[in-house]
């Protein structure tokens, strides 16, 4: 409950102060990290809402996402997935052209080997939303990487 409250908060401030909030977004984003790993789901949802929030009214989608990177190496299995449920959605919102993909496109390289199945299979999706926006650049940049083409 204290969690929701404060994500309420957070998103009534970058209500009121809309684009002047982007000062804060470095102060706010790992916190925002963690609670994506909250054991409630409402408590997730309700951060990668306020994320996207930040997206569409504080600053543009890649400002936000060279800060949010750091969540893909986050010590809880939880955030990792939902920062890659977050790109998902900024993917089905904004599409490509906003994002900087092949910034991206490693991190999820990386999750793909992760010790929890939830954030590889979170990573997938991701890599089949990138694909769905830019086509076979991706594919070519995954040979690239090393990840089998049957894969």
């Amino acid at each position: 409950q204290v969690a929701l409250l404060g994500l309420d908060v957070l998103g009534a401030f970058v209500d009121r102060l809309s684009g002047r909030f982007k000062s804060y977004i470095g102060t706010v984003l790992l916190p925002l990290i963690d609670r994506m790993g909250d054991a409630k789901d409402q408590v997730r949802e309700q951060a990668q809402n306020l994320i996207l929030k930040l997206m569409d009214e504080a600053a543009p989608p890649m400002y936000i996402w060279e800060r949010l990177a750091v969540g893909f190496k986050h010590k809880n299995y939880r955030s990792r997935e939902g920062v890659c449920l977050c790109l998902i959605a900024t993917l089905n919102i904004y599409g490509a052209q906003p994002l900087i993909l092949s910034k991206l496109v490693p991190h999820l390289c990386t999750a793909f080997g992760d010790s929890n199945s939830q954030v590889r299979d979170a990573a997938i999706l991701a890599i089949v939303e990138v694909y769905r926006h830019v086509g076979e650049k991706v594919r070519i940049d995954l040979t690239k990487r090393g990840i089998p083409p049957g894969r």
